[in-house]
């Protein structure tokens, strides 16, 4: 199987990118205060914790939801069509 040097190098680039990625990514850690395990389980209490703090209102954020939009139909029905139909065959 013959590659293009376009292919390669896509290919080269590619695993270069890869490799980036993997080495350059940290491991994910969070800011423990304190860490305490009971019968009913493990406890961490975080120090970036916005459960509990000022930020939140206590009945939790306002969602606003707009009403739908009116629609309104081009093309009305005419719902009186026979009276007028008569009238316009009365002057016949």
């Amino acid at each position: 199987m013959h590659m293009t040097k376009r292919t390669f190098f896509r290919r080269l680039h590619l695993a270069a990118f890869s490799m980036a990625l993997v080495t350059l990514a940290g491991a994910a850690s969070a800011d423990v205060k304190r860490s305490q395990r009971t019968k009913d389980g493990d406890f961490h209490e975080f120090g970036d914790d916005l459960l509990n703090s000022d930020v939140a209102f206590p009945r939790g954020g306002s969602i606003v939801v707009r009403p739908p939009p009116m629609r309104s139909l081009l093309i009305r029905p005419r719902a009186n069509f026979v009276p007028e139909m008569l009238k316009s065959i009365e002057n016949i």
